[in-house]
């Protein structure tokens, strides 16, 4: 405290702030601001202000660093922006047309193995001369008729793990950040200076400490806005019901199931038609020899004719006839074997062997190599109910539709969730700090139980009438089934009358051309008379080797039917590989 002399000479009293009661003034500097916090407003304002910074700095610079001068692209080597480029030699022509392009590192060519897996475009090495039984096993180990259901197979067990993992709830992190919080109301700061300002003292210090201690009072009371926290934060599952997942894991198994019977289906299929291609080889290889015949009798004519044409006993239009002749019996064979080639690559195809890959098959007795020593008297019902890929899948549905209707059920159960929640920091209501054992966080448990039991009750009726006409799909396939393979067994009976009448027309004209060659011997007959019967029973051999096939083909329609094939190619251990 300092005295001073006033002009009019008294004496002024002027008091001197010294540490305590500049503490007090800048304790109280801050009470004409908004009590959020204290200093909280200014510091979120410099955070914000440094974080929008940071975040401008950044897109800035990302233009920068997404596009360096001496990254690698197609078109342009590394360290092409930082260095010249120097001037390339000239390179001889001829030996860089003679040298393929390499492909560009980052752009590789595609790779049709990489893509396929283990069903890879020609990785089985096939045995040539390749029987059917050799056909077969290159056919199943990387045939591309059964890169789908292989596929498809993976993709279901896939579903499979899925489903496994629901018994795992997921867990959602939820927060909620706020830029600005309401202000709790300071009720000491009213009451603390109203006590100071109310109760005046006659000594400054004391005047000084109220002041301090009001100060002190109102900061306080401030607290609340400063050490209130600006986020929420819940930590929950979704709708989570374990038996109904143990439910959806059966379902998936069954489906997994069925994808492996289609896909033995799509087997059995593909060895039908390598069966029916093994044959239709083995009658056109037949075809090109007999061709060849008719070839030879057409020029043995062709010479006949024209040794009597130079002897003045025919005229030159029957050389044209018999050279015409010839000439049929030439596109006749080119068009056989262009036929053998086509079915060359159809095989290819079926075996998964690359269409510029020759190969080459031992087509000789091929009926006996496809159909073996089967016997269509053997086939009972039960064996065909047994391999029926169509009724063994409906099995499977059967079995699914039957969880179907327990699941329509479980669906009347309550579903739950469970999660941590926080305190949300919009409530103003105290409480404890030790409530709970995790920091700030408060374990929950939810039900949830919709009234919709109209909806699952008729949902649980449509589930029945499923089942009831699935049972009515079993009957039918079961006859079905029957029919085809009496249809089939028909087919065979037909096809087996027809050689015989084949064979008797063969055979007739066999005694034809004995006929003819004795009356030529005996000089009853002409020379034509001979090719005319042999020309005949080429004809008739040819069409007992057409009708051959037919019954051939139906002989393997029977026993592709029967399940034979199965047993013979898919085996226990094939299954259980899939």
């Amino acid at each position: 405290m300092h005295e001073k002399m006033r002009p009019d000479g008294r004496l002024s009293k002027r008091v001197t702030l010294d540490g305590e009661e500049r503490m007090a003034r800048k304790l109280t500097c801050w009470l004409g601001m908004a009590a959020s916090g204290g200093n909280a407003p200014l510091g979120g304002k410099r955070l914000l202000t440094v974080a929008l910074a940071c975040l401008l700095g950044l897109c800035l610079a990302m233009p920068a660093m997404a596009a360096p001068g001496d990254r690698y692209t197609k078109d342009k080597t590394k360290g092409a922006t930082t260095q010249p480029a120097p001037t390339p030699a000239p390179a001889p022509v001829a030996k860089a047309a003679s040298q393929p392009a390499e492909p560009a590192s980052d752009d590789p060519a595609p790779s049709f193995s990489k893509a396929a897996g283990a069903l890879a475009l020609g990785s089985t090495t096939l045995r040539s001369p390749a029987d059917f039984d050799e056909c077969v096993r290159v056919a199943l180990a990387q045939s591309p008729l059964l890169t789908k259901s292989a596929i498809e197979i993976e993709s279901k067990r896939l579903d499979v793990g899925d489903a496994y993992s629901q018994y795992i709830p997921t867990i959602v992190m939820s927060t909620t950040f706020y830029l600005r919080l309401p202000e709790y109301k300071n009720t000491a700061a009213s009451t603390a200076y109203a006590t100071a300002l109310d109760n005046p003292s006659s000594d400054p210090t004391q005047n000084l400490y109220n002041t301090i201690n009001a100060s002190n009072a109102v900061y306080a009371g401030n607290s609340a806005n400063r050490n209130r926290k600006k986020y929420d934060l819940s930590f929950s599952t979704g709708a989570w019901n374990p038996l109904l997942t143990a439910f959806d894991v059966q379902a998936k198994k069954e489906m997994a199931n069925i994808a492996v019977l289609s896909h033995l289906k799509v087997i059995d299929g593909g060895l039908k038609r390598l069966g029916v291609t093994y044959l239709q080889l083995g009658m056109v290889e037949t075809m090109i020899a007999m061709a060849k015949e008719k070839e030879e009798l057409a020029q043995k004519n062709l010479e006949y004719v024209k040794t009597r044409a130079g002897l003045g006993q025919g005229a030159q239009l029957d050389v044209r006839i018999a050279e015409t002749k010839i000439n049929m019996a030439r596109t006749e064979a080119e068009k056989m074997r262009t036929t053998k080639s086509v079915l060359l690559d159809e095989m290819k195809f079926i075996m998964g062997i690359p269409f510029v890959q020759k190969i080459e098959l031992s087509l000789k007795d091929a009926p006996r190599q496809v159909l073996e020593d089967f016997n269509p008297a053997g086939v009972t019902d039960e064996k065909l109910k047994k391999h029926s890929f169509a009724l063994r899948i409906h099995e499977y549905e059967k079995a699914l539709q039957k969880k179907n209707i327990a699941l329509s059920y479980i669906h009347f159960l309550p579903t739950f969730s469970f999660g941590f929640t926080s305190v949300s920091t919009l409530n103003n209501t105290s409480y404890k700090d030790d409530t709970s054992t995790l920091p700030f966080m408060y374990p929950n448990l939810t039900l949830n139980f919709p009234f919709d039991w109209w909806t699952k009750g008729r949902d649980v009726s449509r589930q029945y009438k499923k089942m009831t006409q699935l049972s009515v799909e079993g009957r039918n396939q079961e006859f079905t089934l029957m029919s085809t393979f009496q249809q089939a067994l028909a087919k065979l009976r037909a096809a087996t009358s027809e050689v015989k009448f084949a064979e008797s027309s063969m055979e007739l004209q066999k005694l034809t051309v004995q006929q003819a060659q004795f009356r030529f011997d005996s000089g009853q007959a002409e020379y034509d008379a001979i090719v005319k019967a042999m020309g005949d029973y080429l004809d008739s051999k040819q069409n007992m080797l057409v009708k051959q096939y037919d019954r051939d083909s139906a002989m393997l329609e029977v026993r592709s039917i029967s399940g034979d094939f199965q047993d013979r190619y898919i085996n226990a251990t094939m299954i259980d590989s899939l």
